[in-house]
């Protein structure tokens, strides 16, 4: 597989400000916002259930109070939980966040099929955001075509990145502690476009995807 790995440089670890004071949005991040950034912050403007702690005990939020998506959720081939358990755990906040209107961050490695075929039969009204996508279009396809959203961060399959329509695409710097104006960068000039434009329709997404939850709680801008 092919795959961009844009260089960990420490000189070139800079934020880039955004034109026009638009916000640079991260939409999964385990890092507070910096200057000029909007960031969907994992356990903080999220809840979930990671695969990898699927077989410890947990307990279920009683409200959606600050909640602006549940995640990040999902299947992993390699967790030390059963797939039973699994997708028992992943299936409970799936119907939380269909009870709760809210989109879904998901963490999903070698277990496209089964995430698709969960999809396809629950058939959620809500978004459903594939996060750190790293696939090839085939991959990509398939997901577009299932209705997915997809989240690039900073290795990804450049031909995926290309193909993705601006609609379903995402930004997100994960446990990356870089900038996020370094993916903009980035992305802007594999597709062949200014940043200000991609920076517009990042804020759309996030808009569209997550009107309902920032209505009652807005996400880490300073």
């Amino acid at each position: 597989m092919t795959i961009s790995s844009i260089p960990n440089n420490t000189a070139r670890n800079f934020l880039f400000p955004p034109p026009n004071g638009m916000d640079y949005i991260d939409f999964h991040t385990h890092h507070p916002s910096r200057q000029g950034e909007t960031v969907i912050q994992d356990g903080v403007h999220t809840w979930g259930i990671h695969p990898w702690k699927a077989s410890l005990p947990h307990t279920f939020p009683s409200s959606a109070d600050h909640l602006m998506a549940i995640g990040e959720c999902g299947l992993d081939v390699y967790a030390q939980a059963s797939m039973k358990q699994q997708m028992q755990v992943f299936v409970g906040q799936l119907r939380l966040a269909q009870e709760w209107h809210l989109p879904v961050i998901l963490h999903c490695v070698k277990c496209l099929d089964s995430l698709l075929a969960l999809h396809k039969e629950m058939k959620p009204a809500e978004p459903w955001i594939l996060h750190g996508f790293r696939g090839k279009p085939r991959q990509l396809e398939s997901l577009l075509k299932a209705g997915f959203h997809v989240s690039f961060g900073f290795r990804f399959h450049p031909d995926s990145l290309r193909l993705c329509p601006m609609r379903q695409l995402l930004l997100e710097t994960d446990e990356d502690p870089r900038p996020v104006s370094m993916l903009y960068q980035e992305v802007a000039q594999l597709r062949g476009i200014g940043q200000e434009e991609l920076i517009g329709a990042m804020q759309e997404q996030f808009h569209t995807l997550f009107a309902k939850s920032a209505s009652s709680q807005k996400a880490d801008s300073l």
